[in-house]
């Protein structure tokens, strides 16, 4: 596993890609750019230079903006699309010609970053279903709606776009259900499950396989190599962050999480400058632990894999009363409640 990451304040990410989509909204909603901009250090002529780069956390306040400013509650989702197939030459050529459902989810899942950089997808089978999570840079499931709305909107968008059939999908929101939320059911076609904990997308198997009429197998497979060149050209300056570098390596290791001293081995850190680094991401080790327990925990309960017991041993909890009493502090319910809800 790699141990490359930057720091949300790196510039690490082409503005050009980023900004074509955020700047022809707000100006299709009459929103001035200097507002949109305040207090990002983006300036509207960094659009016009192609090599000028933007840091994770630059893009991250301008969605906070975008949010505050945009005067309408579906900003959100038509924001959604323009970000796919996006502006990297490589990934949207891969997107265009993608010949399955199934073939756009392990494009996103291997190289979202090109297009994507505050997103990061994961994704976990089980027997009838693949849930599709989605990871914001600084592992915060709370905090960015307006940008999870947007991606979860733009996967949907592009899916349909492609002649996709998305009817049978569900969405799994961490945050509370908000004022606009009729708008899901316009956008999504149907009513999201809030206050879930966890961001996903859930997409039956059946309908990975659908065939897109725009598809080509051959286009797909030239684009999706060369997406891989960039990629690899990418990890010299990743967008990956030091807590999603973080969150890898517990998940990887969940059932004997490494401890703290163990992690800032691992990145070759003291255990100060680790915890220094962490902190300056708005995150903690015992956060990211716990984001990592829940994450496998709310997928085990929904995808029927696994009872109480095993989940437990499972997240190396001694016993179930331990892992419920955990489960309830992160939720507000016990496993059983949540599950039923």
């Amino acid at each position: 596993m790699s141990t490359a990451y930057s720091t949300l304040s790196e510039k690490t990410i082409v503005a050009q890609e980023q900004l074509l989509g955020m700047f022809e909204l707000a100006q299709s909603r009459s929103v001035h750019l200097d507002k949109l901009l305040r207090g990002t250090g983006i300036f509207a002529l960094d659009i016009e230079q192609r090599e000028q780069t933007i840091s994770p956390r630059q893009l991250l306040l301008l969605y906070q903006n975008a949010r505050r400013y945009f005067p309408v509650d579906d900003c959100s989702f038509l924001l959604g699309q323009y970000l796919l197939p996006g502006n990297h030459p490589q990934f949207s050529r891969a997107v265009l010609a993608s010949p399955t459902v199934q073939d756009v989810f392990e494009l996103l899942l291997a190289y979202a970053q090109l297009a994507l950089p505050l997103i990061d997808f994961r994704a976990y089978y089980s027997d009838s279903d693949l849930y599709v999570q989605l990871l914001s840079a600084d592992v915060d499931d709370y905090q960015h709606d307006f940008l999870l709305e947007a991606v979860s909107s733009a996967c949907l968008s592009l899916c349909r776009w492609l002649g996709a059939d998305t009817s049978s999908w569900q969405y799994l929101h961490a945050f509370k259900a908000p004022a606009y939320r009729e708008q899901y059911l316009v956008h999504y076609g149907t009513r999201p499950h809030f206050g879930a904990h966890i961001n996903a997308i859930v997409i039956p198997r059946d309908s990975l396989h659908q065939v897109l009429p725009r598809g080509s197998r051959a286009q797909f497979d030239m684009a999706f190599e060369a997406c891989e060149l960039s990629f690899m050209e990418h990890e010299r300056t990743p967008h990956r962050s030091l807590a999603l570098a973080v969150y890898d390596r517990l998940q990887a290791h969940i059932t004997h999480p490494p401890s703290l001293e163990q992690l800032a081995e691992y990145f070759d850190m003291s255990v100060a400058t680790f915890k220094r680094y962490l902190k300056a991401e708005g995150r903690s080790y015992q956060q990211l632990l716990d984001s990592v327990r829940r994450h496998q925990a709310i997928y085990y309960l929904h995808s029927g894999q696994l009872n109480t017991e095993q989940i437990a041993a499972q997240l190396n909890y001694h016993d179930k009363h331990n892992f419920k009493r955990s489960f309830k502090r992160w939720t507000g319910l016990n496993p059983a409640a949540y599950f039923s809800n």
